[in-house]
């Protein structure tokens, strides 16, 4: 099949295209290479696909409406996944404008193009971090996520919204996924994991925040991959 995947220099879309790619699958893949964290990670995991001769990457920013339905053409895709987005909990804080221009006008240029190209399958990306002040442990999908916590989750809620409403008004078959703190090779630097090592490596306190009393659920990035490869 053809995928057409966005953020395939993350994390995540690294490791599904990478996956799609060695299962004899077509990828177009589309990141705005931004600089969250370190662009050298982001540039090697882009070198490690252009292995594949059934890879092509397109850089541009999905807020650029000519450049992505440019990219989506040229890939007639027959599943599109939408991985990119502005990350970061504590990140919202700071610049929260690049929360609306990525995860909210981004996401709605994929949802028209979906629509009008007509593709078989959208997935997209949403997070955990969307069931907020949801007291009820552990999460279930029927538990409500209309309290969000931080603005990064309210622009993931706001754009599983949109979706919805495009899957029913444009009959866009659509899945939403949401993901909790995903680890393994090739994970971003800015995450717990990755922090706690660095700083035991260094023989430095590890920073707590809050009281310490959280706890996390943790997904293996193979784990995440398969459900999405069965699910597409």
């Amino acid at each position: 099949m053809r995928y057409f995947i966005t953020g395939t220099a993350g994390f995540i879309g690294f490791h599904l295209a990478r996956r799609l790619l060695q299962d004899g699958h077509q990828v177009v893949g589309f990141d705005g290479m931004t600089h969250y964290y370190n662009i050298k990670l982001k540039h090697m995991r882009n070198a490690a696909l252009a292995q594949f001769p059934a890879f092509r990457p397109v850089t541009a920013m999905l807020e650029d409406r000519k450049a992505l339905e440019e990219a989506v053409a040229s890939a007639t895709p027959d599943v599109m996944v939408h991985l990119a987005a502005q990350a970061g909990v504590r990140y919202s804080l700071e610049n929260p404008r690049a929360y609306l221009t990525s995860n909210l006008e981004g996401s709605w240029n994929i949802l028209e193009i979906a629509k009008d190209v007509g593709v078989n399958h959208l997935m997209l990306a949403s997070t955990s971090s969307i069931y907020g002040a949801n007291p009820s442990i552990p999460f279930r999908e029927t538990d409500r996520a209309d309290e969000p916590l931080t603005f990064y989750a309210a622009t993931k809620k706001s754009m599983e919204l949109m979706a919805h409403s495009y899957a029913h008004l444009h009959k866009v078959p659509t899945t939403a996924f949401r993901f909790f703190t995903v680890y393994g090779p090739w994970g971003r630097p800015d995450m717990a994991l990755f922090k706690f090592v660095k700083t035991m490596l260094e023989d430095q306190p590890i920073e707590i925040y809050g009281e310490g009393r959280m706890s996390r659920d943790f997904t293996y990035i193979d784990d995440l991959v398969e459900a999405v490869v069965r699910l597409s």
